[in-house]
């Protein structure tokens, strides 16, 4: 971290009166992008990216910031679900529109596209909190779709390995690279449906209220229970109660989180090569007593291999060893959620959780590999 940052978090954490401390734990939107602008001017970017990638991927993030476009031409007459599926509408078609870019820029290499999408996903969740940080899903979302990320990147590498030394090694019915790149295909599947549902339930809610469609019939009973707190956590917002809106808000993020992993992102583990994976993890979480986890531990920073001693891991709880059950996934994402809550009422760790949601947006320091093909 370079003196200027030093100097700004210093700035931040000493700089205001009591009264801006508590605007900032309020999570106040004129004071959350005021931050969140200034932090920008000093990125660091050691990415390893050629200027026309850059390029590319400013175009990838102007898309993901278009945040507005998504909703501002739906029709609200209509019923509140045909209005969330013209919002996912519009969701999907960036995320298309995104995957025709990248395989254009990319000549159609596999491994480039997928880490892009998944970059398209990541710029999203930083527009997103940006635009509706009262929506608290999206502040642990980007850092779990970081995590992915690191697994991704990680596997796309060792595939690149494998087919460079001409290495082949069976697994299953097919071989080692070929399940890597199915696997990393259908884990990228996951982020999208995930960010288009989750993402258009955030919009919704910022569009027609709380109130309004937390007894909305056709969603699932955990999607209405955190429209349902919601609409509390937003009650004691109004009222300035900011540990009560903290504490509320993170309860219904919980709700969304397991609603996304029973009912959007069950299917995807429910497929064979997933099933396998899982199977594999479980194996690697019981002979190293938790200590080894390819998925399951979620990383607050951009990147764990560069962040050394400075950001924050929230470990797998140590209940959970199989990431195909959707309860055990639902412990994950409450340890997360609990644990961002507590990390996030400290000046610091507020700051910090701002600070690696800015850098995962702008695209600086991630995890990369510029040598696949």
């Amino acid at each position: 971290m370079t003196k200027n940052i030093y100097f700004l978090l210093l700035i931040l954490i000493f700089g205001g009166c009591k009264k801006e401390h508590k605007i900032k734990s309020c999570t106040s939107i004129e004071h959350k992008i005021s931050v969140l602008n200034e932090m920008k001017y000093l990125l660091q970017d050691t990415t390893e990216i050629s200027w026309s990638e850059r390029q590319f991927f400013n175009e990838i993030r102007t898309i993901a910031n278009d945040v507005e476009v998504l909703s501002a031409t739906v029709d609200t007459t209509v019923s509140i679900q045909h209005t969330y599926s013209q919002i996912k509408d519009n969701f999907l078609a960036h995320a298309a529109l995104v995957t025709q870019k990248a395989t254009t820029f990319y000549n159609g290499s596999t491994g480039k596209i997928i880490l892009a999408r998944n970059a398209f996903v990541l710029m999203s969740y930083d527009a997103l909190e940006r635009k509706y940080p009262e929506f608290m899903w999206t502040q642990l979302g980007i850092f779990a779709a970081n995590e992915v990320r690191s697994g991704l990147v990680q596997a796309l590498m060792l595939r690149q390995v494998l087919i460079d030394n001409n290495i082949n090694i069976p697994f299953g019915a097919t071989d080692l690279t070929t399940t890597m790149l199915q696997s990393a295909q259908i884990l990228i599947d996951g982020q999208i449906d995930v960010l288009t549902d989750i993402g258009s339930f955030g919009i919704l809610n910022k569009k027609v209220g709380a109130a309004k469609i937390k007894n909305e019939t056709w969603m699932t009973n955990e999607a209405k229970e955190g429209f349902r707190l919601q609409e509390q956590a937003e009650n004691a917002l109004h009222v300035g109660n900011c540990a009560l809106y903290q504490d509320i808000q993170t309860a219904a993020a919980i709700q969304f989180g397991a609603h996304e992993q029973v009912y959007i992102l069950q299917p995807m583990w429910d497929k064979p090569l997933m099933k396998q994976f899982a199977d594999i993890d479980k194996l690697m979480i019981q002979l190293t007593g938790h200590k080894f986890v390819f998925f399951g531990n979620i990383f607050v920073g951009t990147n764990k291999d560069r962040e050394t001693g400075k950001g924050y891991t929230i470990v797998i709880p140590n209940n959970v060893n199989d990431l195909s059950n959707a309860a055990q996934r639902v412990k994950v994402a409450i340890n997360g959620f609990n644990t961002l809550n507590n990390l996030r009422k400290g000046t610091v760790g507020s700051d910090w959780i701002d600070y690696s949601q800015v850098k995962i947006g702008y695209y600086k320091d991630v995890y990369n590999v510029v040598w696949i093909k």
